[in-house]
């Protein structure tokens, strides 16, 4: 299958169904491995409305973006644009769904899956001790043939209580702002060869291969 554009803006990569690559990205840049800055998935939930209920299918994927002792300011749209999230299912199945160039939404903590507005400043501070709670919505057309948003996440069988069994899922974020951190963490040297982008695996089963 081709990739192509997404209604609401990013690609779907379609060409990736199936494919079995490693969950984590090959790294494209110094300290992708560090822990700060860092990306953390917390939570993620598929939605579908009843027969009476309005609304469509929703599969949205929760993280939180943690600083060290110092602080990080971000652009806002965060990150806009520069997010990847691929789901991959297990056993050696591949991509159940893949997309790029979608952007992460900066959520109010107290009230769940409620926007927070821009600051004056146009920037998000993300201060030492706080996070940062980010919502990405994986877009239905990022869906492999087979899968919907609903049952993306099944394991196999579904009864399961291995890990091993359930799908993996990886989630990229890309900032000038991430690369400014680390070469300020690092004294500036080489600033060039630094990542500018954080990934959160769910599980990987093997960590010498990451």
């Amino acid at each position: 299958m081709r990739d192509g554009p997404l209604p609401g803006g990013g690609t779907a990569q379609l060409s990736k169904c199936s494919v079995d690559d490693w969950p984590r990205p090959a790294p494209r840049g110094k300290g992708e491995r560090s822990k700060d800055p860092q990306l953390v998935l917390t939570s993620w939930d598929a939605y579908g409305p009843g027969p009476k209920s309005p609304g469509t299918p929703r599969f949205t994927v929760h993280a939180a973006l943690r600083t060290g002792e110092r602080p990080m300011v971000l652009d806002a749209p965060l990150a806009q644009g520069r997010v990847t999230l691929d789901l991959y299912g297990p056993h050696g199945e591949g991509h159940r769904a893949s997309a790029r160039a979608l952007t992460a939404t900066v959520v109010d903590g107290s009230y769940p899956g409620k926007p927070v507005e821009i600051p004056a400043s146009g920037s998000f501070r993300v201060a030492p001790g706080k996070e940062l709670l980010l919502d990405v919505d994986l877009p239905a057309g990022a869906v492999c043939p087979g899968h919907n948003l609903l049952d993306i996440i099944k394991c196999s069988p579904q009864d399961t209580n291995d890990a091993a069994d359930c799908p993996v899922l990886t989630l990229t974020l890309a900032d000038p702002a991430i690369r400014a951190y680390r070469a300020e963490t690092t004294g500036g040297s080489a600033a060039g060869s630094l990542s500018d982008r954080l990934v959160a695996v769910s599980l990987e089963p093997d960590t010498s291969q990451a």
